[in-house]
């Protein structure tokens, strides 16, 4: 694909307005605590207890760790607030005496007092076995690490429109075009994963736990997550990202010979994702999305996440495609790989020459890309506050992390963080606060009973529910009389609920 040419089109109105439309799919796990900083040993909540049928609430390798995940949005802000949305609905169901962690690193008591209990119970239906297998496998210290993944695809009419007026010369079909488009953003992520380490890293180790996930570093880490120790597959059993014949290849060959029991044990930084998890089949498709899973909680931004973080991403993403890329060797991405661990492994505040070098030689060009593409201003902002955590170590969020130890433990931060977000949720008297300006009460109250319900909501200029082939669509400031209250109105609605 001719690049120049390409840059060129999408300086058009149309096209250039169609590259600040990409989707976001956020997947959040956090660890349920209690308000003495242990782990949580009350049973899933039962009014979330759809484990096998809610597409939104569910929980991940033990009943410990809540996961959310939210309906996919066109904006970071709307993807943002699906998040939030589901943790004020999780929030409402624990004990009282339980809290959402802010943190992707439990607890220092959790390490010191749970993990036998944390790495054995696990009831979610149809996963009994294979969280057992994954804990046999991998052990807790790996799976009980909170973040977010985040899925990401670029606008389909531009993906389209690229191909029709440029990749016909290079790719025989609009499937192959997709999916050498999305390995390239795979490949790009890979190269710069480090810096994405850099700036959003946020799990350092508490002492206590120190012997435990990092015994032979005598200094505090960024990102343990991001650490070769840390959340993902093990040293030999990771994918090749060399070239999209190698990425499948290595895929299909784990899977064969049982190195991976299934598709859901690829705890790759990126991969390729589509309506299955046979990569063969995702490929015949062509791919729809990319699953990134190297992020930290944020505990500044209440849904773990922040929309500076995804505007970043995806500025990053929009400049992969426009801009040429080089033909990465293996050598060049498991270089890449090394550095990302290198950084994961740094103390927050740590910065060399050749980070700091490499990291404004890329933004500069980022600057200019947004000039040139007249990015929004969202994404503007983004970047510069990007600029200024290159400038300034502290700045990132590992660094402002560093500023809330106490006596070498995140408890005292992370607990008052939990306990006011909690407060202040409860105090509203809303439903739903983050949507209470715009949206009744009885809507509210709808859209919770839906999601617990597993009925999919969409949240857009109206609020759509959609279950078994069926929706309806009602005014976000409608006012419903609920007799039966919501769960009951929406059993009239449908039926089949």
């Amino acid at each position: 694909m001719d690049k120049k040419r390409v840059q060129a089109a999408c300086h058009e109105p149309a096209l250039q307005k169609l590259l600040y439309e990409g989707r976001f799919g956020l997947r959040t796990e956090a660890h349920r605590v209690l308000t003495n900083g242990r782990a949580s040993q009350y049973p899933y909540p039962k009014t979330l207890d759809r484990r096998g049928l809610n597409p939104y609430l569910t929980s991940g390798v033990c009943d410990n760790l809540m996961e959310f995940n939210a309906v996919i949005m066109k904006e970071s802000k709307a993807a943002v607030r699906q998040l939030e949305i589901l943790q004020q609905i999780i929030d409402r169901q624990l004990h009282e005496t339980e809290r959402l962690w802010p943190l992707s690193l439990a607890p220092a008591p959790v390490y010191l007092h749970d993990l036998d209990y944390l790495a054995d119970h696990t009831t979610k239906p149809g996963s009994v076995d294979f969280n057992h297998y994954l804990m046999e496998k991998y052990g807790p210290l790996r799976l009980l690490t909170g973040g977010v993944h985040v899925g990401y695809s670029l606008q389909e009419e531009l993906i389209e429109c690229l191909y029709q007026r440029f990749g016909k010369e290079e790719h025989a079909s609009l499937v192959d075009f997709k999916n050498y488009i999305y390995f390239k953003l795979a490949q790009g992520y890979i190269t710069w994963q480090w810096l994405f380490t850099y700036l959003f890293g946020a799990s350092p180790v508490p002492n206590d736990a120190k012997d435990l996930l990092i015994p032979d570093i005598d200094h505090q880490v960024r990102s343990f997550r991001n650490s070769e120790r840390g959340y993902g597959n093990l040293s030999g059993e990771q994918l090749s990202y060399a070239n999209l014949e190698s990425y499948r290849e290595s895929l299909t060959n784990y899977l064969a010979s049982g190195v991976y029991r299934n598709a859901h044990e690829v705890f790759a930084p990126v991969s390729l994702r589509g309506s299955t998890d046979d990569i063969d089949q995702i490929l015949k498709e062509g791919v729809e999305f990319i699953s990134i899973r190297t992020f930290d909680l944020d505990p500044f931004a209440a849904a773990g996440i922040s929309e500076d973080t995804l505007n970043f991403l995806e500025l990053v993403m929009i400049y992969l495609l426009l801009t040429p890329q080089p033909d990465y060797t293996a050598a060049d991405l498991a270089k890449a790989q090394r550095k990302n661990n290198l950084v994961a492994l740094q103390a927050p505040t740590e910065q060399t020459d050749w980070m700091r070098e490499e990291a404004n030689e890329f933004l500069d060009k980022l600057t200019a890309f947004c000039a040139d593409y007249d990015a929004p201003r969202a994404y503007r902002l983004a970047l510069k506050f990007v600029q200024r955590r290159v400038e300034d170590p502290t700045l990132t969020i590992g660094g402002q992390l560093m500023e809330k130890m106490e006596h070498g433990t995140f408890l005292s931060f992370g607990l008052k963080l939990a306990n006011d977000r909690f407060s202040s949720l409860i105090q509203s008297g809303q439903t739903l606060k983050v949507i209470a300006n715009g949206y009744s009460p009885t809507v509210q109250q709808l859209i919770r009973a839906a999601i617990l319900q597993g009925i999919q909501v969409w949240i857009n200029d109206d609020v759509e529910f959609e279950f078994g082939g069926n929706s309806v669509h009602v005014a976000p400031d409608e006012d419903f009389d609920l007799p039966d209250g919501a769960e009951g109105y929406l059993k009239q609605v449908f039926p089949g609920l």
